[in-house]
This record gives structure tokens, sequence and C-alpha cells, in this order.
């Protein structure tokens, strides 16, 4: 399944379908982008698009890593009260705006 555009229930059955995320770490460092002067998580549900999206920027140390679900919902991730993010970007593509959820609300959907 190769999906470029989410909408919300796409994006929610999918992290769901694939047991997890993939982000992008460059060493033990965790990508992120400035979001209003905090962090926003960027997250996909496809390998192959996190490395689409690591291949547009000029980073070029970045590697896609899997979060499995279970560990990103819970207290390292989502569940933290001093997340390290405030936004998690869903399934960004360069020059497309993505989904935006909150930590809460994203770890509300997912807990559900």
């Amino acid at each position: 399944m190769n999906v470029e555009v989410f909408g919300d229930k796409d994006f929610i059955d999918s992290v769901y379908s694939s047991d997890g995320i993939w982000i992008l770490m460059s060493g033990k460092a965790i990508y992120m982008l400035e979001a209003e002067n905090e962090n926003a998580l960027p997250v996909w549900v496809l390998k192959d698009s996190a490395q689409k999206f690591a291949e547009g920027l000029k980073d070029h140390n970045l590697s896609p890593v899997f979060v499995p679900l279970s560990n990103f919902v819970g207290a390292a991730w989502l569940g933290a009260e001093s997340a390290k993010f405030c936004e998690v970007l869903a399934a960004p593509i360069h020059g497309r705006v993505p989904l935006v959820y909150s930590v809460s609300e994203l770890r509300a959907k997912l807990k559900t």
C-alpha cells in the first residue's frame, strides 16, 4: 500500500495496521520541526515515506526508525507529561500541509 495523503481516519487506521510509526533520527537525536516556538514530531506509517522525506532534507544523516505502537502511546512518547514535542505531524510530504495533532489529541485517538 503506497499512501501519499492521509485523512484523519486513514492515518489512525494505518498506524494500527502497521502497529507503529516511523520517525527520523540522526544518531541518537530525534529529528523534529519547529512549530510556533515548540517542537513538532513528524511521523510516518511507511518506512519509504519517511526515507523519501529525509532525502528531501539537507541533513543526509537521517535514518528512519520504527517505533512500535505500544511504545509510542507509552510513557516515553505520547504518555509523557513533559514530552519534548507539543505536536505530531502525520505523514508530512514536502510541499503539502500534514495533519497536525496535539500530543493529547493523538494519544486519545490511539488509545481508543
